[in-house]
Formats: structure tokens, sequence, C-alpha cells
């Protein structure tokens, strides 16, 4: 009997080998050589042990999963970003892996985790190891498991994203660092791409332009471009601007209220939210709808390759709160300043949630987090290094990382060079000073001005769509001017956000259910909390008909 049992679900992603009385699961790109490399490598250690795994794992790039059952011990570990996650439980007899958290619990049996259902209500996705189940763990990003018995077994670290250690680098070298790491992924990325067709979503942001001018820069010439949204968006409008300078072809998907609609009524779309959810993170809508219209117009094709930005703006400061304590020997005091900017800014789906009652139990967990994570020989710690650890463990890593699962949806191939190992090595040093406003990474962008879209005639101004909606959003607001400012943010996310969401996310819902409802929510996403919670545990805290509002 093996040491661990793997359940794939009906996933397309993993493959599975056999070498002798072994059996290696295994996801990613180039599967064969990372066979090859786990067989020779452990083939060569006749004692295998916890920390010749550890050093096995660091030698591996790109982005992988993989897990390895023996009759005497086995291993699982996902890469230093988990991009294809993996979930765990320990029965009486054995340990389970798998993709997905359903595909291993017990309804009858495992109880639901209540602190971790009131983070996943209020963010979207649930924190550290844990899921919606208190006996289900998902493996964090650069973590392994490794089962010595059927009672023996260790969680292990093998990379960390932890930046609250600054590098001494002046901003010359940093920048002159900058470059060369850019180059390199970018020399990678094509190497990897071998001659496909690369699909790029083009927005008006720094991170997906970057990608496009960058293959453009190196004279990569298969390279396609594509927008979606509400007709003339902003976002919409600078990506044509930027892929016809750029000599790609570019193709744009209207969305609207009546389309998105007409495709979550779809066995399409009830299928893959079946499929996506993985019981620590909401599913992901935004760009399901263009990928579907692209594959069914045969713009994009079942060889191409998608490379998007994600996540560019993260990595490179685009989400450091503002104001921080730079430093400080008190980590009591650093996480207090920390976790108000953090709560409010990931912790607020629901207005209706945000009490003491519920900000105690995040910030519970997320000072647990913290502290496991804490070494005493870190003499400072960095107030903004908390904020981006915190993000990159439970947001990033989770709800982001979902995006992936529309293409995989699919059948399609991804990469993410923006989340290359030595990248996220190099920003996790990178000084709070260089990183606020995204400095280094916009002056270096705008320095190499690859392909000749970086000058300001290419940064976009953003406004609303649709235009109707220009001219009635200013009456209103001028009108709430004698009630006031947060009156008007809650009677704009409640009656307008409907009409002005550029991806009509909130069409998975009747607008009247919605204005209807005494709740006041954030976006888009604090509706799919509801009904990614009615799937995995078929309950939702504001008893919406899901069968009747959902069209399942």
């Amino acid at each position: 009997m093996y040491v661990g049992r793997f359940i794939n679900g009906n996933l397309k992603q993993w493959k599975l080998y056999k070498y002798n009385d072994s059996l290696i699961w295994l996801t990613g790109d180039n599967l064969e050589k990372k066979y090859q490399y786990l067989i020779n490598k452990i083939t060569a250690n006749k004692n295998i042990n916890k920390m010749i795994i550890k050093k096995l794992l660091q030698n591996m790039d790109d982005h992988f999963g993989v897990i390895y059952l023996t009759k005497s011990w086995s291993f699982a570990a996902v890469d230093f970003a988990r991009t294809y996650p993996i979930f765990w439980k320990r029965t009486k007899s054995n340990f389970v892996f798998s993709p997905q958290a359903k595909n291993i619990i017990d309804k009858k049996k495992d109880s639901v985790d209540s602190c971790q259902l009131m983070a996943f209500r209020m963010s979207g996705y649930t924190i550290d190891d844990g899921t919606l189940w208190e006996n289900v763990k998902n493996l964090n990003p650069g973590h392994f498991i490794f089962i010595e018995s059927k009672k023996i077994f260790y969680i292990e670290e093998y990379f960390s994203y932890k930046p609250w250690i600054p590098s001494t680098k002046s901003y010359v070298e940093l920048k002159a660092q900058l470059k060369n790491e850019i180059n390199t992924i970018l020399k990678n990325t094509i190497i990897k791409a071998n001659g496909r067709t690369i699909v790029i979503p083009l927005s008006a942001g720094l991170d997906s332009r970057l990608i496009a001018s960058g293959l453009k820069y190196l004279d990569y010439k298969n390279v396609k471009c594509f927008s979606y949204g509400l007709k003339n968006n902003f976002e919409s409008k600078a990506s044509r601007i930027i892929a016809n300078k750029l000599g790609f072809s570019w193709k744009f998907i209207e969305i609207n209220q009546q389309k998105a609609k007409n495709f979550y009524s779809t066995i399409d779309y009830k299928n893959y939210m079946n499929n996506s959810h993985d019981g620590c993170a909401t599913s992901t809508i935004q760009g399901l709808y263009a990928v579907n219209m692209l594959l069914k117009d045969s713009y994009l094709l079942k060889e191409d390759l998608i490379i998007n930005g994600n996540s560019g703006d993260f990595i490179s400061g685009g989400h450091v709160p503002k104001g921080l304590i730079e430093k400080s020997k008190d980590v009591n005091l650093l996480f207090e300043e920390v976790f108000e900017k953090h709560f409010i800014k990931h912790y607020a789906l629901w207005q209706s949630l945000l009490n003491k009652e519920n900000k105690i139990i995040i910030k519970e967990q997320l000072f647990n987090q913290l502290k496991k994570n804490i070494k005493d020989t870190d003499i400072y710690f960095m107030a903004h290094g908390m904020a981006e650890f915190l993000e990159y463990q439970n947001r990033q890593t989770k709800y982001v990382i979902n995006a992936q699962r529309i293409y995989e949806f699919y059948n399609l191939k991804w990469q993410l060079p923006l989340w290359d190992k030595s990248f996220i090595k190099f920003w996790s040093d990178v000084p709070l000073k260089y990183k606020i406003n995204q400095k280094l990474y916009k002056d270096t962008l705008i320095e190499l001005n690859m392909g000749g879209v970086w000058s300001k005639e290419y940064d976009s101004q953003s406004y609303i769509s649709p235009k109707w909606m220009r001219f009635l959003r200013t009456i209103l607001k001028a009108y709430f001017l004698f009630i006031g400012k947060n009156k008007w943010h809650n009677f704009e996310k409640k009656y307008l956000e409907y009409w002005m969401d550029n991806i009509c996310g909130q069409s998975i819902l009747p607008y009247l259910k919605i204005i209807r409802n005494e709740n006041v929510s954030r976006h888009y996403v604090s509706w799919l909390t509801i009904f990614s919670e009615n799937l995995m545990l078929n309950s939702n805290w504001q008893n919406i008909d899901i069968d009747q509002d959902y069209r399942i």
C-alpha cells in the first residue's frame, strides 16, 4: 500500500508517471524534463528524507505541482507561487491529496471551519493553509509535505517570500539588475513558447504592456492581443492603441449586461464554476466570457499560449499601503498598523460583515500566520513587508492565481513570466522607497521604452462607461453633496455599480435582486462568494435562492 493517495477528479492538467513501484503525478511545463530530474535525484539517494526533498525542490524552476507516492515514503509540493494548488487530508489509514478540496471531503464527517468561512465571505479566500473544512488543508506557496510513515509527516518551506529585509544596493544598481531580470524572463518566455502563437489579454496597465512590448523588442512576431468589456471602455481603447503601435493583431470582445446574462445561463458557465472553485478561493470569472468567444471565433486556438501580466503590479509595489512605519523591532506594533490598512482593503466585500466580532476573527488568524513565519534572527521587520507577505500568501496565490483555471478549463496552455522565481526574489529585496507608486518599476520601463509604447501618450486616462452613466452619475453625485460622502459611495455601489462594471460580473444576478438586498456589496466578487459557498457547502449566509438566481 502506498503512503498517500492522489484523487485527480476530472482535471486534465495532471499526468501520471510510473517508475518501478513509484507513482509520480506532475503538472506544469516541461513535464518530461521534470520527471527525469526527479527520478535522477531520488534514485541517487538511498535514504530519502525531508532535507533531500527540500534541496531537490529548491532547484526546480517554472510553475509546477508534484505528488510522489511510494510504499515507504511520499511527498507533495506546490511551486513558489502555488500556481497549481494541492489539498491534503490525513485519514485514519493514510494521506489523501487532490488539486481540488471537494474531491477529498467527507460531507458527513468533515466539519466546516467557521473562522475560515468568515474570512472567505469577507475576502473571497481563506487564510494561511486553511480551507472551508477543518480537516482539509492546502499547501502554501513554496511548501511541501513529506510523509515518512503513515504516522509521521512534516510540512516544510523550501521557498520564502518575506519582503521585510531590504537590499542595500543603490537605486542605479537595482535599476540595472531589473533590466537584466526583465530581459531574462522575456527570453525564457520566447524559448518556452517555441514558435507558438502567444495570445495576450492586453489592458491599459503596465504588466501586459511589458509582455507585449518586450516580445516586440525581441522580435517575436507570432503574437495576438485582445481586450474585452463594455463598449468604448478606456482599457480597451488603450489596448488597441498599444497593439497597433506594436504591429500586433488585436480583437475586441464586447460585453454588456444582456450578453453576460445569456452566458451565465449556459452549461459552459455552470461547468466552469463547478470545476474552478477549490475550497479556499472563489472562482474567477474575469476574462471567462472573452476566452469563450475568442475560441468560438477561432481567434484563439487550442495550440496557442496565453500570457497575462499577473502579478507584476503586486510584486513591484502597486499594492503597498501608504503611510506605514518603515521599520521597528516591535512586531506587535507593526502588525497593528498593517492590519488596519490590510483589513479594510481586502476584507470588505460586504459592509454588513465589517463588525468588531468578525474583525477579531480575521485579526487573530492573520497574526498567527505572521508569527509562524517570523524568525528570531530577523532583527528588524518592515511593515510594508508584512502587508505584502500576507497578500502574497492569501489573496495573490489563491484568488488571483485562480484566473489560470479559466485557461485550463478550455485546455489552453498558459505562462506567468512576471511570477518567475528570480523575478519574485528580486522584488522581495527592493526597499520600500523604491516600491511606493511603483517608482523603480515605472522608471525602468520608461527608460527601456520597449516597442516605443512607454511615453505619456500611451498612458490611458480612466473614465466611466457607458456614456449615459457618466451623465446620470454627475447629477446624482451633485445631489449627494448635501447628504454625505459615505452615503454616496453606498448608493453608487448598490444602484450604479451593476451598470458600470466593465465585465458585467454582477449580471450573475438580476438587477432587482441586487438592489432589493439589504447588504451593500463591494463589487461582483462579493456575489461570487455566495455562489461559491453554495457550491462548496450548499449554504449561503444571505439565503439567496441560488437555483433560481444563477439559473443552474
